[in-house]
């Protein structure tokens, strides 16, 4: 056994890769251990997941869905107290919200406020900026991740991507991430963030797919609460995938003809 990314031996790892982050909600796409090694998992966990999902844009994100982490904890989230004009910082509890100074040197002023303030308001942003490239990153983990997990449901080795050419570049830049130049991602909204589907009025955490395009590229496509990420496994280049979207009159690829329409959302 081989790692999918790397390529080292792996046959006497122990952890399981999750194809997404149990951060945001995942705990039923994972890789067996060995799929992708060790170093490979520990290095993804720190250098890519962790920063992405302590950007300004996950965090708030998780924050405002409730999504714990691993561990069953909520993020923090960081705010404005204008009225003692101070940052502070904002977490759900089992029990509701906890709110507190977010600079330690400014836990008297934070309390001294809230006992003169009869009333007052908190403003936490919605979103912030995502680094285009370590999106792009992730986006190339989950899809190389997502093919292994393909061959192993087909009973086919999942090390049989290690001699694919067309992956050579891009699991090499998930490792390492030194593209000498930008890797581009499509990425845009096809339904609100608190889309309810169906009769019973569920929410789509995540939800991804790979796409084929002719002439043989592969993209990955990942919704996210209802924003949609893309990008090209094979090389740096989106324009197949915008190509087709034209083509779709803008459908994307996780539904079929009409059937987003279809669903009932609010």
């Amino acid at each position: 056994m081989r790692c999918i990314f790397c390529a080292s031996p792996s046959a006497g790892s122990k952890s399981r890769e999750h194809i997404l982050p149990e951060s945001l909600g995942n705990t039923d796409h994972w890789l067996p251990p060995g799929v992708v090694c060790d170093g490979c998992n520990n290095y993804f966990a720190v250098k890519i997941e962790r920063p992405l999902l302590e950007s300004t844009f996950f965090t708030a994100l998780r924050h405002r869905q409730d999504i714990p982490n691993k561990r069953g904890q909520w993020p923090m989230v960081r705010g404005v107290f204008p009225q003692a004009r101070i940052a502070v910082g904002l977490q759900r509890t089992k029990d509701g919200m906890a709110v507190n100074a977010w600079h330690e040197r400014d836990n008297a002023a934070f309390v001294r406020t809230l006992m003169k303030q009869q009333r007052g308001a908190f403003y936490v942003p919605m979103e912030g900026p995502l680094d285009d490239q370590l999106v792009a990153r992730f986006l190339g983990k989950v899809g190389v991740e997502t093919m292994a997990d393909r061959l192993i449901r087909a009973d086919v080795a999942p090390e049989e991507l290690l001699g694919e050419p067309a992956l050579v570049a891009m699991r090499r830049f998930v490792r390492q991430g030194d593209q000498a130049g930008p890797w581009p991602i499509s990425r845009r909204r096809i339904y609100g963030e608190d889309a309810a589907f169906g009769t019973e009025c569920y929410q789509v955490l995540h939800e991804f797919d790979l796409l084929h395009i002719e002439p043989g590229e592969i993209y990955a496509v990942i919704c996210i609460f209802g924003e949609e990420f893309a990008i090209n496994l094979g090389s740096p280049s989106i324009a197949g995938y915008e190509a087709y979207l034209q083509s779709q009159g803008g459908r994307s690829p996780l539904y079929k003809p009409g059937e987003l329409e279809a669903l009932s959302r609010r």
